[in-house]
């Protein structure tokens, strides 16, 4: 199996889920917000691979990147672009206080653990003056009801022991940033917690390589399938 995060929390989410988008390649339509959220992560690693720059800057990669996907009409989609500007507006302004060096964007990493394989990406990796690296991770969710602290993030860990595994980094810090509100939950990285990480990602391989698929309803009010699958239980919500 090779895993990555989205492919590991699908799973832990609900096994009959990720049957239905990576084993018969079924797929969750977008929305307004999942749209912004993909043009708001291209323009970012378009504006600090070109250098950075100024609002003016940021926002023309911005409309070179912007993914016209899930709109029910023009009023709509000016709407979120509007929502989006914004963000950007609030980002630069942040940007102006940093004191870090951009050390990646949008990097890769991929490395073997026991019989399968694990990859993913990670949105910006920085250098702080001191050498210590930061691991970054940018949220577009609306909702501060969704934000959490840096330490309890589970994609956060998984990313933070891929720069370990690929580039023998030990990051010193985890950070959340969520573009929407402005704010960064951060923290220091705790490596103690590897060993059952490891342990988490091996099981979740297995179980998925033998096809392990049964349905966790639990999930069905939260799932974008919920009114097609099959299995769902909150077919009318």
């Amino acid at each position: 199996m090779e895993l990555s995060f989205t492919r590991l929390r699908v799973f832990l989410e609900c096994p009959w889920k990720y049957k239905l988008m990576f084993a018969q390649g079924q797929r969750i339509a977008p929305t307004p917000a999942s749209s912004l959220g993909i043009s708001l992560h291209k323009a970012l690693e378009a504006f600090h691979r070109a250098g950075g720059g100024d609002l003016q800057d940021l926002l023309a990669c911005y409309e070179r990147s912007w993914f016209d996907g899930a709109f029910a009409d023009d009023e709509t989609r000016r709407l979120w672009r509007l929502k989006g500007r914004r963000i950007l507006e609030r980002y630069v302004e942040a940007e102006r206080e940093r004191r870090t060096e951009i050390e990646g964007l949008e990097r890769e990493f991929i490395y073997p653990l026991d019989r399968h394989t694990v990859r993913g990406m990670i949105d910006r990796i920085d250098r702080h003056p001191d050498g210590a690296i930061e691991i970054i991770d940018y949220k577009t969710q609306f909702d501060a009801d969704f934000e959490e602290p840096a330490e309890k993030s589970l994609q956060l860990r998984f990313y933070a022991l891929g720069a370990r595994e690929c580039f023998a980094w030990t990051p010193a810090i985890i950070t959340v940033h969520y573009l929407a509100s402005g704010h960064r939950a951060s923290s220091a990285y705790d490596p103690s917690g590897e060993d059952d990480l490891k342990r988490l990602i091996l099981e979740t391989a297995d179980r998925i390589a033998a096809a392990h698929f049964k349905p966790d309803t639990s999930f069905c009010p939260r799932c974008g399938f919920r009114k097609s699958c099959p299995m769902s239980a909150a077919k009318g919500d």
